[in-house]
C-alpha cells in the first residue's frame, strides 16, 4: 500500500514538473517582446482625453510623431520637426522618469 502512495507521488511530482517546463518554454520562444520595437519604438508622454481616448507622443526610428488612439482607430495627428520643441518634449521626460527603488529607499532615508 505505501509503494503505491509513493508513486502516485512521484507521478503527480513529475507531471506538474513538466508542466512547469512547457510553460517557461512556451513563455520564452512564444510571449517574448519583439526587440525591433522596444528599441526603435518609445512612448514619450501620454494624454487621457476621455476614458477610451488618448493622444500619445511616441518616438519612431527618430521621429516623434503626435499619434491619437480612439476606440477603433489609430490616426497620426502630425509629426514634431521643431527642434527647440524636441528639446522641451525632452527635459519634460526627463523630470519625469520614475524614480527607482534605490532612489525612492534613499528618500525615506533622509527624513
Amino acid at each position: 500500500m505505501d509503494w503505491l502512495i509513493l508513486k502516485t507521488f512521484f507521478t503527480m511530482a513529475f507531471i506538474v514538473g513538466l508542466m512547469i517546463v512547457l510553460l517557461l518554454v512556451v513563455k520564452k520562444y512564444f510571449y517574448a517582446k519583439p526587440r525591433l520595437m522596444n528599441e526603435n519604438m518609445k512612448v514619450l508622454m501620454t494624454m487621457n482625453l476621455q476614458p477610451k481616448k488618448s493622444i500619445y507622443l511616441v518616438n519612431v526610428f527618430g521621429k516623434v510623431m503626435l499619434v491619437g488612439v480612439g476606440d477603433n482607430t489609430i490616426a497620426s495627428l502630425g509629426e514634431i520637426t521643431d527642434s527647440e520643441v524636441l528639446m522641451k518634449i525632452e527635459a519634460a521626460g526627463e523630470a519625469h522618469k520614475a524614480k527607482g527603488f534605490a532612489e525612492i529607499l534613499k528618500g525615506f532615508s533622509q527624513r
